[in-house]
């Protein structure tokens, strides 16, 4: 069933760099619109973007994202997750490569869903210390 204007994923993006805030929106505005292939493409170059602001280092994103982990704290299973979205970025782009069963509507909103809180991780956690931090008697 589509809709006009389509329906689209909203997410807080206080403190996200614009590029990387404009890519990752661009992956929403595909997924809304049912383009589930373009969204995985564009999720996969969130990541991209992620491990550029971090100025990572890697001949490949596998690479980059392993040495994400010397630049920030973050737990494994972010990690983890951003080498399956990887993998996933990979799917979409590539005829060859084969490791999910389909680039579809379910698998694209579970890697949103992921994204949004690679996204707090990497640039919002501290805002929302701080935030709780101001609201001591004891600045």
């Amino acid at each position: 069933m589509k809709t006009y204007p389509s329906l689209k994923i909203t997410f807080d993006s206080e403190r996200i760099p614009d590029r990387i805030k404009h890519t990752f929106d661009e992956a929403l505005t595909c997924h809304g619109n049912n383009c589930f292939i373009a969204s995985a493409i564009m999720i996969r170059k969130t990541l991209e973007e992620i491990c550029l602001d971090k100025k990572t280092e890697g001949k490949n994103l596998f690479k980059r994202i392993e040495n994400l982990k010397s630049k920030i704290v973050l737990p494994q299973e972010l990690i983890s997750g951003m080498q399956e979205l990887r993998l996933l970025g990979n799917d979409a782009a590539h005829i060859e490569a084969n490791t999910f069963e389909q680039v579809g509507k379910e698998e694209l909103e579970i890697s949103i869903d992921f994204t949004k809180e690679i996204l707090k991780a990497v640039y919002q956690y501290e805002s929302l210390l701080e935030k709780l931090r101001s609201l001591k008697k004891d600045k």
